[in-house]
């Protein structure tokens, strides 16, 4: 064995080989691409965005797509800096969720917004000083290309699901334009920047004595005013020791949202950090996730629009 080893595609896992060399110690490594029965993978797509810039993204199609049918459609976010969603390679376990979603009839929709990486500095750093304030455009836009290329996608019902970065930008998505978004799930949000890490923060941010207007605007909870009034359209995730963006978070928003006399939905998770580790937690997180958006965007509100 030479020691490179294939790259694999989002339709294909490499297999997982061991081996020993007389020569040197034993190895273990990707020894060929295995195409994976009864997986859908994603279709790689772009669009030139009317920023000048190429943005990418994946979409993963329903499954059994009828033709004249239109399906309701799920934006999976995370947006944040450091982090590329979009690749072609296999994404692992902690995506067969969005299979999943495309297995019971959900359009699926990955965007790498400007500010995520390998794209260079101009791209990454278009966001500085302003973080949440240009995200959600380059979504909406990518959103709004996919409806002009395929007929199935029901701009009707469109909800946007993310952890972490992710979850604060649902919540952005959401306040922003509610206009777009039916339902927003935001999992353990970063709510008010002066709150979060400010090693992180004053990164993108700078201090906040010299970007007021940018903490302010980037705060979905000195905000909360211009989230939607009405029930059914908002769920909070948060583990209760999160040790990352911590608790307070979401306890300072759900403050605000009952002040401005806003409906929200809340599942706390009381043994859970910032990532979901328990089973138990893990398996009831699916399965809140899959019954709150069929409640809202499913084939319920479907029967509903038809009435």
């Amino acid at each position: 064995m030479s020691g490179a080893f294939p790259a694999t595609s989002t339709g294909s896992v490499g297999k997982l080989c061991y081996w020993g060399c007389s020569n040197s110690s034993d190895r273990t490594g990707l020894e060929q691409n295995c195409p994976l029965p009864d997986y859908i993978p994603p279709e790689v797509f772009s669009f030139e965005s009317s920023t000048g810039f190429t943005l990418y993204g994946m979409m993963y199609k329903p499954h059994n797509l009828q033709p004249g049918k239109k399906y309701p459609t799920v934006i999976f976010i995370y947006g944040g800096p450091q982090v590329q969603l979009v690749n072609n390679r296999f994404k692992g376990l902690k995506y067969f969720r969005l299979n999943t979603l495309a297995s019971l009839g959900y359009v699926v929709v990955v965007i790498d917004n400007r500010g995520s990486c390998h794209r260079g500095l101009k791209f990454e750093g278009a966001f500085k000083y302003k973080m949440g304030q240009i995200e959600i455009d380059d979504q909406v836009e990518g959103l709004h290309y996919l409806a002009s290329q395929y007929d199935f996608i029901d701009l009707d019902r469109v909800g946007i699901h993310g952890w972490s970065y992710g979850g604060y930008l649902s919540l952005m998505a959401l306040m922003q334009r509610s206009d777009i978004f039916r339902v927003a799930i935001a999992g353990a949000p970063v709510t008010l920047w002066v709150f979060y890490d400010t090693g992180y923060t004053e990164r993108y941010m700078g201090h906040p004595e010299h970007n007021e207007q940018g903490y302010y605007l980037g705060s979905v909870a000195m905000q909360a005013e211009k989230f939607p009034s009405e029930p059914n359209r908002l769920l909070l995730l948060h583990g209760f020791l999160d040790e990352n963006v911590h608790f307070a978070h979401t306890s300072i928003l759900l403050s605000f949202l009952v002040r401005a006399g806003k409906p929200y939905d809340l599942q706390i998770y009381p043994q859970e950090r910032h990532s979901i580790r328990v089973p138990e937690s893990g398996e009831h997180y699916e399965l809140h996730l899959l019954y709150y958006l069929q409640e809202n965007l499913g084939s319920r509100i479907a029967a509903l629009k038809a009435m």
